[in-house]
């Protein structure tokens, strides 16, 4: 897991030895876990995907590409504390 700040300053986490094919099992676990709700579709190219999710004011962004992995970030100031929990989850959960 590799915490970092991404161009525009948003908290990012980095789960690099996440596959693809885990991105739907585990961001499921994650909306059910932490309470998120979709904001918006999935977006899905031949090496990424990601989507918004929302927990009251706080939205999050659940992502894999073939670069970083897993990518658990924060898409509003508000949501630091939620990103840095769900990073906590993914991390025991999910990180081998």
């Amino acid at each position: 897991m590799a915490e970092r700040r991404d161009a525009s300053g948003r908290l990012t986490f980095d789960f690099n030895g996440i596959e693809s094919g885990r991105y739907r099992k585990i961001t499921k676990a994650v909306m059910s876990e932490f309470g998120l709700e979709p904001v918006g579709g999935k977006t899905r190219g031949l090496d990424e995907v990601f989507q918004d999710f929302m927990r009251g004011n706080e939205i999050v962004g659940l992502e894999w590409d073939n670069w970083s992995g897993y990518i658990v970030n924060a898409k509003t100031k508000s949501a630091e504390y939620l990103v840095r929990e769900i990073a906590g989850y993914v991390s025991a959960k999910f990180n081998s």
